[in-house]
């Protein structure tokens, strides 16, 4: 028998962290050891010049040659872990680009395994290959370990299509104020061809406008329609995001009217990828967030296990906390009178009293943010679990975006009742306050 892989996991993109295993044999040759070389890979398929990773991998059953690596972990040490947090202000933005935004980037790599055997110290030509595309950040949990991710390919209009982890029924729905800003993200794969099911190919994730129309009564009130700046070939450009709130989409000339959302009326947003006339997922609906604001809001932004951006608005009173109870650094006194003698100052005894012993120096702290809601659906509090098993937050607060983490380590998920369920948490900022 040939070289083969045994059962071996999609080439189709799925989440980094979840069980990657790819086992491999071939009972028709005697060899010492297996050669396992990575390289970087684009849509097309083509390969880096050179590997990113190389390593000798022994048979895990040498009777049949059939040995195992772990793809995720890999990948961990080549495309390695870095802040994925960017703000738009100028120049370069989502595609398609609209006002400005701040997004997590960079959700999807693509490499491929290349194997051959060795013997007497002689590399065999090439045995097989394998393409591996993770969706970083993206996880799936013990309990949940299937490699389907399919639903979440836009080449259906029955497909859920944005990598959410909010509920769907034939929309998506997040409740917006005219002022917020969001983000969705989307998988455009139209230069990748990999058939994942019976006649499914990712080819067909080939959306190349999205169209943004205005409710209101019902009735659509203005259309906007934004086109893709230029069809990804890379993989890390694979996940597209696109902008979702209200703050974003208003001020755009391509509007087929003048359409101010902050004054003139309307009800929701519907946003829809599409090629052409066809529909490639269902749409995201932006419902105008009429909820009771009495404070300055705040808006709580992450990625997802899907890999995707998700957010919530938090209308309760903000606490801007600020904790400086590291600052404890210190140097011996600075001996004023000998420094200053020589320029003829002299100094009266109210200097020898005042005169400190040790003398703080510059130090950091930390600042948080508390947040708070009353009023969020039964879906949006399920949304939130995402939120305290993510790695990579940002929150908004007065016009700012900032990184930050999720300080609160308890969270009792209850069932819809009567009663209000308010959600509160705490975001300490990845960015220490200078003392």
């Amino acid at each position: 028998m040939a070289f083969e892989f045994l059962t071996p996991p999609t080439e189709a993109p799925f989440p980094w962290r979840q069980r990657a295993q790819l086992r491999w044999r071939d009972t028709a040759v005697t060899i010492d050891t297996w050669l396992v070389e990575m390289y970087a890979v684009n849509m097309a398929g083509t390969v880096g010049a050179n590997p990113i990773a190389t390593a000798y991998v022994a048979s895990t059953i040498p009777s049949s040659n059939e040995a195992t690596l772990n793809m995720e972990t890999w990948t961990a040490s080549s495309q390695g872990f870095y802040a994925p947090y960017l703000t738009f202000t100028t120049g370069s933005k989502p595609t398609p680009s609209v006002e400005a935004i701040s997004v997590f980037y960079e959700n999807t790599y693509g490499v491929q395994f290349q194997f051959y055997s060795v013997t007497g110290g002689v590399k065999s030509a090439l045995q097989g290959s394998h393409n591996y595309i993770p969706i970083y950040y993206a996880t799936n949990q013990g309990w949940d370990w299937s490699q389907d991710f399919s639903d979440y390919f836009p080449d259906s209009a029955t497909k859920k299509g944005w990598m959410t982890d909010r509920e769907d029924t034939t929309y998506i729905r997040v409740d917006m104020a005219p002022e917020d800003e969001g983000a969705a993200t989307l998988l455009q794969m139209e230069n990748y061809s990999y058939t994942y099911d019976t006649g499914k190919d990712t080819a067909n994730c080939d959306w190349d406008t999205v169209n943004y129309t205005v409710y209101y009564n019902g009735t659509s009130q203005n259309i906007l329609n934004l086109s893709l700046a230029s069809v990804p070939t890379n993989w890390e450009s694979a996940a597209q995001h696109i902008p979702i709130g209200p703050a974003n989409i208003n001020d755009n000339a391509n509007w087929a009217t003048t359409y101010d959302l902050t004054t003139e009326p309307w009800d929701y947003i519907q946003i829809t990828p599409n090629d052409g006339a066809t529909n490639n997922c269902i749409p995201i609906r932006v419902y105008r967030d009429c909820r009771p604001i009495k404070h300055k809001p705040a808006q709580l932004y992450w990625i997802g296990s899907r890999g995707g951006a998700e957010i919530l608005r938090f209308d309760g009173r903000v606490k801007d906390n600020y904790d400086v109870g590291g600052r404890d650094t210190y140097t011996t006194n600075l001996d004023l009178e000998s420094r200053f003698s020589g320029l003829g100052l002299t100094f009266g005894a109210e200097l020898y009293g005042n005169e400190p012993e040790r003398v703080p120096l510059p130090s950091t702290g930390k600042r948080s943010f508390s947040l708070s809601e009353d009023f969020f659906s039964d879906a949006e509090r399920e949304l939130f679990k995402s939120a305290m098993t993510a790695t990579y937050l940002m929150v908004r607060y007065d016009g700012k975006w900032y990184p930050c983490r999720m300080k609160t380590t308890n969270y009792a998920h209850e069932q819809s009742a009567s009663k209000l369920l308010p959600i509160s948490c705490e975001v300490e900022l990845l960015t220490n306050l200078k003392c």
